[in-house]
């Protein structure tokens, strides 16, 4: 039998992870109250750092002592690779929508608060389904024919202790996603900020003696006027200066448009699809590219007439009045949210295009890390993140994904989300494969 780390094992059954395709995403369904949203549940892991792993099997014996019998019915198996000196230990990684769950006819298998899934061996008919439905097979028929899975020993997994290389990690996990308590109040107060308190300036404000312009409506103006002056160009500079050393983060959090496409994601339901042949991030590219040819023809900035930053920020007050009709491109944008989350951020804002090619040179990445990273048990990176840059296919196949930073608007979600750690912000020069993706392409 070969697992989903090229091991082999005699002993163990062949796990359904090249099945994934065909498996309903583990992200589960139903809402969670406010009070969770706000201060979630602590959920226990335990993670394998299978370089510090050396094979010697203590784990199993800490495991089968809870029975006083033999390695054989430890919940936890290690499989070795003596030609490579490879070693890898399989447990169960308590998903957090766990298809054993779906697949127990009995209904003998249950997930608690604590995020722990357990079998009830009183209503368990041991029937071996579950172990066809985990990818990674781990739950296990033992040799008196009762199938067994690892609970985390209610809390304290005996085996963590027992592992002299420290190659197994328990932690209760992390309990306050603080980002989101801090991203939310500074999306509204910035769109406070520049659509209330400076009506209709975004596009080129004066903080005393600073001046800020829009990088896009000052590319359309050069195009239209054929001058170059250099305080316009100084001017835009502040956003491509920030956007070089900390990536998209204006787009994530200061943007008044991607707030609003923010609550508007939290009450429209995505029931769109938008055509294959709109759905291309090299679409925004094409925006930004028409626009400056508009405006060269015309002589005048195109665009600015309807892009939807500067209609909402020249909503407010008198300007909105008189610009009414202009708003009506503010709904037709914010329906795009019924397909995809940030559609307008993905495929068609010019601003974003420009600042993605800033962002390709960025200083900082952010990377799902090798060592923490639960993947396909969890998978709650994906789900969060509003610009679908995190991989579900590689988590399901076990490999941690490599974000693409220019489509990154540093939301910091998949962080936020993570209850492993997992996710990390680093330096571009730090390094940058997790070690599972370096051992694939070495093959």
């Amino acid at each position: 039998m070969e697992n989903s780390a090229g091991l082999t094992s005699n002993s163990r059954q062949t796990p359904g992870h090249r099945l994934h395709e065909r498996l309903p995403s583990p992200v589960p369904a139903g809402k969670r109250s406010w009070g969770e949203r706000l201060w979630p549940r602590r959920e226990p892991r335990m993670v394998l750092d299978p370089d510090r792993c050396n094979g010697c099997g203590l784990c199993e014996t800490a495991c089968s002592g809870r029975d006083a019998s033999s390695p054989d019915f430890s919940r936890i198996q290690v499989l070795r690779d003596e030609p490579t000196g490879t070693n890898f230990a399989v447990f169960c990684q308590h998903c957090l929508d766990p298809l054993c769950l779906k697949a127990c006819p009995r209904r003998a298998i249950s997930r608690n608060e604590a995020g722990i899934v357990r079998v009830d061996n009183h209503l368990c008919a041991h029937c071996a389904l579950c172990i066809d439905a985990c990818p990674q097979a781990a739950p296990q028929r033992v040799p008196d024919g009762r199938v067994i899975k690892c609970d985390l020993c209610g809390g304290d997994p005996a085996c963590v202790p027992a592992c002299t290389e420290k190659a197994l990690i328990y932690s209760p996990g992390k309990a306050l996603g603080w980002i989101r308590l801090l991203r939310w109040p500074v999306q509204a107060l910035s769109f406070l900020f520049l659509v209330v308190v400076l009506v209709g300036t975004v596009c080129s404000l004066s903080l005393g003696d600073l001046t800020l312009a829009c990088p896009i409506g000052l590319l359309q103006n050069i195009a239209a006027s054929k001058i170059v002056l250099l305080s316009t160009v100084i001017s835009a500079l502040f956003l491509i200066v920030l956007t070089v050393t900390s990536g998209r983060f204006a787009c994530g959090w200061f943007c008044p448009f991607g707030f609003l496409l923010d609550l508007a994601g939290k009450v429209i339901p995505r029931k769109l699809r938008l055509p294959g042949a709109v759905r291309t991030r090299m679409a925004k590219y094409g925006v930004a590219g028409a626009a400056l040819g508009v405006s060269g023809v015309v002589g005048y900035q195109a665009f600015c007439t309807i892009c939807p930053i500067g209609t909402l920020c020249r909503s407010y007050g008198v300007q909105g009045v008189v610009g009414g009709v202009e708003l009506g491109i503010l709904p037709v944008v914010a329906v795009l949210e019924a397909s995809e989350k940030r559609s307008w951020c993905r495929y068609f804002c010019p601003v974003g295009a420009l600042l993605a090619l800033c962002a390709k040179i960025g200083l900082v990445k952010i990377v799902i890390g090798a060592s923490r990273c639960k993947k396909f048990s969890c998978m709650r990176c994906a789900d969060a993140c509003p610009m679908g840059i995190v991989s579900e296919s590689d988590l399901r196949e076990g490999v941690s994904p490599k974000l693409d930073m220019s489509e990154c608007i540093m939301c910091m979600r998949c962080i936020d989300s993570c209850r492993h750690g997992a996710a990390k912000i680093r330096f571009r020069w730090q390094k940058t494969l997790p070690v599972e993706r370096q051992a694939l392409k070495a093959k």
